[in-house]
């Protein structure tokens, strides 16, 4: 049952890479400054973040074919949009539209890849979906900025609007009337307030701090790479192809040590991984010293990657599990909007290696609270 799953996530991340790796490219030609690129991220991660909880209360009901390809179909509206604007508040408000509404099919997958294994098992689950993920981001990234290179922006958006349609064909072709979706919350039960316990809040902290940071090597590599590194275009697709490789490869493997060894340990690694990779990064002095330490950057994420989701479920009922998963996606896109509003400004105002030791010290604060919230018992709290 599982296969269409990642099959789907890989080309729908395949779709999202295609379009976000070329962003910069697209904004230098159009003569839109560093400060705008950070704007019009967090304006697609501020459309994330309004509405990946509601899709994730939704989940279980947008489980059916007719609903999850009427969605596609919207969403392959917004991506053409996207491909034939030209201005800054058109990328803007299209980027941000297009972040409300990619995001639907998330919470669903998510929740069957984590729970599919049964209890205690979520660790490789996740690991496992994160490796999909991956591959997608891995392909997008590396194959995006030579597609733009050679046909342009509007011909990249098209080739990723096509993927991204065959990504929603595939999640609907699930059997869905035989897949054991748990019943969905009763309107006017508080599902959405039940889950904000003392333990989600602390999850929900960490997970911002960990894609705050993720946005380093995500979206500014394609600047400092060039700028900073000397390498070319298509050099910081491959370079971002191998992070996101890495990441995948991480996490599919360090799943099983996240089962094993419990997420709350595992979490303090992964962010202390990435404060190593962003400090080097900070004190390389060559292309290649900069990619080995984006590798070891892409590990960590990779670690977090796996365990941060088992830890927020971990003592979340089974019908309130869609609905924390995509409120959980929400703290994410909130580290997506305020990391390149933050690194943006830093990299224009503090200098272009600032951000490497911004992104370090976030890391490093990551690690101490995980640290401290597992030695205080902040993780045992269980909704009521």
């Amino acid at each position: 049952m599982l296969l269409p799953v990642y099959l789907s996530t890989i080309l729908a991340m395949f779709s999202y890479a295609l379009v976000v790796v070329v962003l910069p490219f697209r904004f230098e030609l159009l003569g839109l400054s560093i400060v705008d690129y950070g704007i019009a991220l967090a304006g697609f991660a501020l459309g994330m973040l309004i509405t990946e909880g509601l899709w994730g209360a939704v989940a279980f009901r947008i489980g059916q074919p007719s609903r999850l390809l009427a969605l596609g179909i919207v969403v392959g509206a917004v991506l053409v949009v996207l491909g034939l604007s030209n201005t800054f508040p058109e990328i803007v408000v299209s980027l941000g539209i297009y972040g409300a509404l990619v995001v639907f099919p998330i919470p669903l997958a998510r929740w069957l890849a984590l729970t599919a294994g049964g209890p205690g098992t979520g660790g490789r689950g996740t690991g496992r979906y994160v490796l999909s993920f991956g591959i997608g981001l891995a392909a997008g990234s590396a194959l995006g900025p030579t597609l733009y290179s050679t046909w342009g922006f509007l011909a990249t958006v098209l080739v990723a609007l096509g993927v991204f349609l065959a990504s929603v064909v595939l999640i609907a072709s699930l059997p869905w009337p035989s897949i054991d979706l748990p019943a969905p919350e009763r309107r006017g039960s508080g599902g959405i307030r039940r889950i904000f316990t003392r333990h989600f809040a602390v999850c929900a902290a960490l997970v911002s701090l960990a894609y705050l940071a993720y946005t380093l090597p995500t979206n500014f590599l394609q600047y400092y790479s060039v700028s900073i590194f000397h390498g070319t275009n298509a050099e910081s697709g491959y370079v971002i192809g191998a992070y996101r490789a890495t990441q995948m490869l991480a996490g599919f493997l360090l799943g099983t040590v996240v089962d094993r060894r419990g997420p709350a340990r595992s979490a303090p690694f992964g962010f202390l991984l990435i404060a190593i990779g962003a400090l080097a990064t900070g004190f390389a002095t060559t292309y290649w010293e900069m990619t080995g330490a984006t590798l070891v950057l892409a590990i960590g994420t990779g670690w977090l990657s796996a365990a941060l989701l088992p830890l927020v479920l971990e003592p979340v009922p089974r019908p309130l599990q869609g609905t924390t998963v995509g409120v959980f996606g929400s703290f994410e896109d909130l580290g997506l909007l305020i990391g390149p509003i933050v690194l943006s400004g830093a990299y224009s105002t503090t200098g272009e290696s600032s951000i490497f030791f911004v992104v370090g010290g976030i890391a490093l604060a990551g690690t101490v609270f995980a640290l401290l919230a597992r030695a205080s018992g902040l993780f045992r709290a269980a909704p009521s």
